[in-house]
Parts: C-alpha cells; sequence; structure tokens
C-alpha cells in the first residue's frame, strides 16, 4: 500500500515589520470582529498558502525568525477553530494548542516524558489568539490508539498524538496506565526497540521484551506459528484451528473423505497463512511506531472467518497488506507469552 508524500519544506516568510500595532485582541472584541472560513499566506517566493478552519498548521514560536528553515520539531502545533479580522491585513485565529512532553509536564510534574517520541504531541484544550504572521505551513498530527488492532500506520517522523490534557483539570486522558505495559511505563517509539502486542478482544496491549515470560512448553517453529495464528483477535476463547473447523454447520463443511486435507490452512493461500503466523510486533527495530499490528490482525481475522464460514472472501487481498505483515530480512524476535492471557506473543 502506498505511503503519502510528505512536504520538504515549510512556509517561509521574510522578516517584516508588522503591519498592525493594536495587538491581541480581547476576548469582548474578538466577538465582534468579522469572521471568516479561511486565509492566505504568502512565501518568500510570492506562492499563497491557504489555511482553513479545521486544518492544523506549523506556527513559530516567540523568538524563532520566520526567514530561517528549522527542525520541524522546533514549531508550535496548532488546530485552527476560528479565524476573525480586523481589517484585511489585521487577521487572527483562535488555535487550540497541541502541546509537546515538556510542556505537560510543567503543568503536570508526574506526567512522564521518558516515555514520549520526538514527534509526540498531546491535544489539550487550551486556546489562544495568533496572529497569520506567525502560520509557517500545514501541518499533519496523526491520532495513534495504541490499544486499537486496526490503527492506521504512519511513518516515523510523522506527528502523533495519544493523549488529550484538560488543562484546567490537570488531567491527561485517557488514563497513561490503560495503555502503558505491565511495568506502568510508556512506550516510547523513539527507544523501545521491540515491543509485542497481544490482539485478543480483553488485551489489545503491548510489552516491553524485558517485562515477558518465555513460555515453559518448548514448541518447533510449525507448532509455534500455528499459536501464533491461534491468538485470534476476534475471541478471548483458547481455540484452536481444528475447534473453528469443527464449529461449522454441518452444510458448511467440506464434503468428501475426511483424510483428503489433513491440515485446514492448506486450503487458505500461502501468504495469508504467513502473514498472521508473524508476531505482532512494534519498535524502534520492529516495523516503526505502528509496526505490523493491522496487517497481521487483519490476517487472522481473515482465516478466523474463513475457517468458522467454509470460505474466503475473493478480495481478500484487498483487504491484508502483505507486505506490512511480514518484516523485511528482520531477524525474529524470541517468543513469549501475554501475561493477561498467557496467549503466544
Amino acid at each position: 500500500m502506498s505511503r503519502r508524500k510528505k512536504k520538504s519544506l515549510f512556509t517561509r516568510k521574510k522578516v517584516s515589520k508588522p503591519k498592525y500595532t493594536i495587538g491581541i485582541p480581547a476576548d469582548s472584541e474578538w466577538r465582534t470582529m468579522p469572521d471568516f472560513a479561511s486565509f492566505i499566506v504568502a512565501d518568500e517566493e510570492g506562492n499563497q498558502h491557504r489555511f482553513s478552519i479545521g486544518e492544523t498548521a506549523f506556527i513559530l514560536p516567540e523568538g524563532v525568525l520566520p526567514d530561517k528553515l528549522h527542525h520541524p520539531t522546533a514549531y508550535w502545533i496548532g488546530r485552527i477553530k476560528e479565524i476573525r479580522a480586523r481589517n484585511d491585513e489585521d487577521v487572527w485565529v483562535l488555535v487550540q494548542w497541541y502541546w509537546s512532553p515538556q510542556e505537560v509536564n510543567s503543568v503536570i510534574k508526574s506526567f512522564d516524558v521518558s516515555g514520549c517520541g520526538q514527534y509526540e504531541r498531546i491535544m489539550s484544550d487550551y486556546y489562544d489568539y495568533v496572529s497569520t504572521a506567525s502560520f509557517c505551513d500545514h501541518a499533519t498530527v496523526m491520532r495513534y490508539n495504541e490499544r486499537s488492532i486496526d490503527q492506521e500506520v504512519f511513518d516515523s517522523d510523522d506527528f502523533f498524538c495519544r493523549f488529550d490534557l484538560e488543562y484546567r483539570a490537570r488531567k491527561i486522558l485517557p488514563n497513561i496506565t490503560r495503555t502503558a505495559c505491565c511495568c506502568g511505563v510508556s512506550y516510547n517509539p523513539d527507544r523501545d526497540p521491540v515491543m509485542h502486542f497481544c490482539p485478543r478482544p480483553a488485551c489489545c496491549a503491548a510489552y516491553h521484551q524485558e517485562c515477558l515470560q518465555r513460555p515453559t512448553q518448548r514448541l518447533d517453529a510449525a507448532a509455534r506459528a500455528r499459536k501464533f495464528i491461534e491468538s485470534w483477535p476476534d475471541t478471548d476463547e483458547q481455540l484452536s484451528i481444528e475447534d473453528l473447523v469443527g464449529s461449522r454447520p454441518c452444510r458448511k463443511r467440506r464434503k468428501g473423505p475426511e483424510s483428503s486435507i489433513s491440515d485446514p490452512l492448506e486450503e487458505l493461500p500461502e501468504e495469508l497463512v504467513k502473514a498472521a503466523q508473524q508476531q505482532i510486533v512494534k519498535g524502534v527495530q520492529a516495523g516503526g511506531v505502528v509496526g505490523n499490528v493491522k496487517a497481521v490482525v487483519a490476517a487472522r481475522q481473515l482465516i478466523y472467518r474463513s475457517l468458522l464460514d467454509g470460505s474466503l472472501p475473493t478480495d481478500w487481498e484487498d483487504k491484508v497488506d502483505i507486505e506490512a505483515a511480514i518484516p523485511p530480512r528482520r531477524k525474529s524476535s524470541p517468543v513469549f507469552v501475554c501475561p493477561q492471557c498467557q496467549s503466544l506473543i
């Protein structure tokens, strides 16, 4: 599946004297100013860039020169909520801020910045009026739900958001303990080499390798691969492949001698089975921030349903990203058991 193309340059503007001297509008004045759906910022080449309500933007921090190119993490990021103007040259935006982990720690001392990546931002309920002269480029902040089994993949240098900040209540949502490893430490995509994910509905959690136990039973490679598949995202029941086939209604069972196919998986495409056999992992050495969670889960779900129904959708290849599921030339990880459900992960 194709990845979206990133912009390589930010909108840059020459340093110039401000064309207004009144300053930031007060709330009472803001309510009287005419509102607009968008505004335009011109770069130093004269190209026009339109910003609209609902979009997210990079914004120059105080003291940062607008005529120089900076690393993306040097900019503030905010969502455009309202646009109002005193006149054509004095346009202001009501911005809802994304905070950096360090900024959150300045108001919630217990917030551990070591569990955050450099591209991580926290969506706050804190607003400011910002001049359009400070807007530099459009930004994208991906929403990242660590417990989701169909989280869209994004690149390691994409901004992302896992948490929301309630500023007045000094509260982080969701509760960090809901997404952290069993050790209580959050996943840091810049630091943690491999995190193992359990897709069971009651689990949907990732764990550091050093926090996991190895299985007591020794299994060969084929048995391990089968056990990985049987960590079903569709059920918390410990169902084997044979259990699913045996639960089919009689009319859906394949007719003919029982010995014609010894293994139900042999009826399925080899690529699909191989994708479902992969360990579900993420991290610096395991496919990036999101890893192969969505791809492997999709493969296991297709196998689960096909074993129950006795048929596989003809468009199954459109439902699974085989390339994303199978890591290229990555050294295989040790096998562990989930601390909650004891499934192989």
